[in-house]
């Protein structure tokens, strides 16, 4: 049985999807981990441009992913539309392998790379489509199509750091761009055509057009910004902190985040069983209980032992968060998977700005253990708004069957 559901999941549209999102996670790994290398050792900017390359970059990104989630809502094919984003991510590949001064970089992030960035929501919204067409379950497709991008993650930086050092920085870009590029040409030949023209789709359109954004899915948006919040300033602060205050080995930083990323995969394929059990909300709300444990324990522990092990409960944390995330927006805007695709992706852009630019500040306030309580706070907001949604959604569902 489970060979069998082996084979239909790596068949047909299914393991074509699957297929160009690893593509695109790759042609994003050989660029995104060494910007901040690239802008300081390769063009000599000043360390303050990171924070302006950062900046234009993600809202860049901000705005072309709700812009191609909009036109996606309105018929416009999404496969298309990927394509275009695909063609800017491979542009972007060619330009910087070609800058000079760092203005070019900001440029290049801003009008190339920003678009570029819209490949995710867009595949988030073909993958919802088809599991929608297809009679798939949404949940664990997209749990499944996480964790390819996870297992590129675990060793994707790690070889773009050593190609870069190797072969220099070009090297990545250019790679980067050839990735793209077939990424391209799968896409032409392996994603199915949409048939629906924007005027033919007219009526679902509009239905879909008088679907409000509600309260509780700017609320749902508040959650996963938070949530992306603690990781990320997590992500920035725990290497220092381990290095400079634990005297921990400099590589030690790596070696964790790869454990870590090793544990959330089977989590995430776990978590789409699970939710269909217990409910996508209340898993997620374990899963920041599992955050919160962590963050308390990160206090205590002195050693690699001891927090090799506590990987196990940031393991559970993020793998339940991101398996889930993108399914419980996608849910509560079902009309507009375009639109709530680009909406997740935003908001846990928005999580990683914000994390970035006050982890650097709390550290030089307060030192890199006391901002470790940050993520803690960060989290225990996203559960306490995640249980008022629940229970408000409970509440609402008790007085429609009543």
């Amino acid at each position: 049985m489970e060979k069998w559901l082996f084979m239909v999941f790596f068949s047909g549209i299914t393991g074509r999807l699957f297929l160009i999102n690893v593509m695109t996670a790759i042609s994003y790994a050989f660029i995104l981990p060494v910007m901040s290398l690239f802008l300081i050792n390769g063009l000599h900017a000043s360390p303050i441009f990171i924070t302006f390359y950062s900046l234009g970059f993600a809202l860049s990104g901000l705005f072309f992913s709700q812009l191609m989630g909009a036109l996606a809502d309105k018929g416009y094919p999404i496969r298309q539309l990927f394509m275009i984003s695909v063609m800017a991510l491979f542009l972007a590949g060619l330009a910087f392998s070609f800058c000079q001064h760092p203005i070019e970089a900001l440029l290049t992030g801003m009008f190339l790379m920003g678009p570029g960035n819209a490949t995710i929501p867009l595949l988030l919204s073909m993958i919802r489509k088809h599991s929608l067409t297809a009679g798939l379950n949404a949940t664990r497709l997209n749990t499944q199509m996480r964790s390819g991008v996870s297992i590129v993650w675990i060793a994707g930086p790690a070889l773009a750091f050593v190609f870069a050092d190797r072969f220099g920085f070009t090297f990545n870009f250019l790679a980067s761009a050839l990735l793209s590029a077939l990424t391209l040409l799968a896409s032409q030949l392996l994603l199915p055509k949409d048939k629906k023209t924007v005027d033919a789709g007219k009526t679902k359109v509009i239905q879909a057009g008088k679907v409000p954004v509600t309260g509780m899915i700017w609320a749902l948006g508040a959650v996963m910004m938070l949530a992306n919040l603690s990781n990320n300033i997590y992500l920035t602060i725990m290497p220092l902190y381990l290095v400079q205050e634990l005297k921990l080995p400099a590589s030690f930083p790596g070696f964790l985040l790869g454990a870590t990323a090793i544990m959330e995969i089977p989590v995430m394929l776990v978590a789409a069983h699970l939710a269909e059990k217990t409910g996508k909300e209340r898993l997620i709300m374990i899963g920041f209980c599992f955050a919160a444990v962590y963050y308390c324990l990160l206090q205590l522990a002195t050693n690699m032992t001891e927090l090799v092990v506590l990987q196990l409960f940031n393991g559970l944390f993020f793998g339940i968060f991101v398996g889930l995330g993108i399914s419980v927006i996608q849910d509560a805007l079902p009309e507009r998977s375009g639109f709530a695709s680009a909406f997740h992706s935003n908001a846990m852009r928005t999580g990683m700005m914000a994390g970035n630019g006050m982890a650097g500040l709390l550290a030089q306030l307060a030192g890199f253990k006391i901002t470790l309580f940050v993520p803690l706070l960060s989290v225990c907001c996203a559960a306490l708004l995640m249980l008022c949604i629940n229970r408000k959604h409970a509440i609402k569902k008790r007085s429609v069957t009543g």
